[in-house]
């Protein structure tokens, strides 16, 4: 598929910030320049990534080699520059970038690393809808996937939810689309919409059993929830300082809790109260960082 992206390199920057761990270099310059065209077929994308080998071959090169060097990488007239494994970019480089309104960035990724992940964000531009095995719940106003191995237990915990007064969408498959505003929206599938699995139950509808408050048509996608089975050994984060992963889809990210599913756990508790700390960090409240402050201070007032 070929196609000329609407996006902005502020845009690009914006939304691949953290998936390619990006840093600003002559910060603005070139922001307002539109991504050029993007061929998947030919995997030609209208970011240049370099590498140790572009800054080695810049190293070995007099003044006049570099700028001849530069002359033909930027023949392509790429969109933006990020340059990998954490290299500093030559100053000559810098200038010649502000002369052309050119975006440079840096990442913490290998070269190899930083290309996979951009292909994979420009893939995902061109898909306009997709269908995901999940299920979908607006739990505090949040539009919360629920994703997890069949049997986990994803069914038994979207039941539980909703019988404590949370509003049902789909379950085991959802249909994911952008609306006019950009903005990742989910449904059921036209089939089984109401309809829920229960094993040892079977089907089950959602709105005869409860009532048409119960379910929604479709809902605004704001959060993912994996349920992962427990591992015996397995180090997890117990205070809350690591920020939720991003789960890219149709070129948007969404914050990806991972929650570990054993005995005793009880998950539609645990996925409310993850609702609920979600919202709390979009206020910029999170309890870790309060306690951290307090052993500070303890710390402080005893030395």
């Amino acid at each position: 598929m070929n196609n000329d992206s609407s996006l902005r390199v502020e845009g690009f920057y914006r939304k691949t910030k953290e998936l390619l761990s990006l840093k600003e270099i002559c910060k603005g310059t070139g922001y307002s320049k539109k991504l050029g065209k993007v061929s998947s077929s030919k995997e030609s994308f209208p970011v240049q990534v370099w590498g140790k080998r572009e800054i080695r071959a810049l190293e070995k090169l007099s003044d006049a080699g570099r700028r001849e060097f530069l002359k033909k990488k930027l023949e392509d007239n790429p969109s933006c520059i990020v340059l990998a494994d954490n290299l500093s970019f030559f100053p000559e480089i810098e200038s010649e970038a502000q002369k052309k309104n050119l975006a440079l960035f840096c990442s913490e990724y290998s070269r190899k690393k930083a290309q996979e992940r951009i292909k994979k964000f420009f893939l995902s531009l061109e898909v306009k809808e997709k269908t995901i095995s999940a299920g979908l719940l607006q739990i505090f106003g949040l539009g919360v996937l629920i994703m997890g191995d069949s049997g986990i237990g994803k069914s038994e915990s979207a039941l539980e939810l909703i019988t404590r007064g949370h509003r049902f969408v789909s379950d085991d498959a959802v249909y994911l689309k952008k609306d006019g505003h950009g903005k990742l929206m989910g449904r059921a599938p036209s089939l089984s919409r109401d309809f829920m699995e229960i094993r040892g139950l079977g089907l089950i509808n959602i709105k005869e059993i409860f009532n048409s408050k119960s379910v929604l048509p479709k809902t605004k996608v704001d959060l993912a929830i994996r349920l992962k089975k427990w591992q015996p050994g397995k180090e997890y984060d117990r205070i809350g300082l690591e920020s939720p992963e991003d789960y890219l889809i149709l070129g948007e990210k969404i914050p990806l809790v991972n929650i570990p599913v054993g005995p005793g756990r009880n998950m539609a508790t645990l996925i409310e109260v993850a609702c609920k700390v979600h919202l709390l960090r979009k206020k910029g409240y999170q309890a870790a960082q309060e306690i951290v402050k307090k052993i500070d201070r303890a710390l402080t007032q005893s030395s």
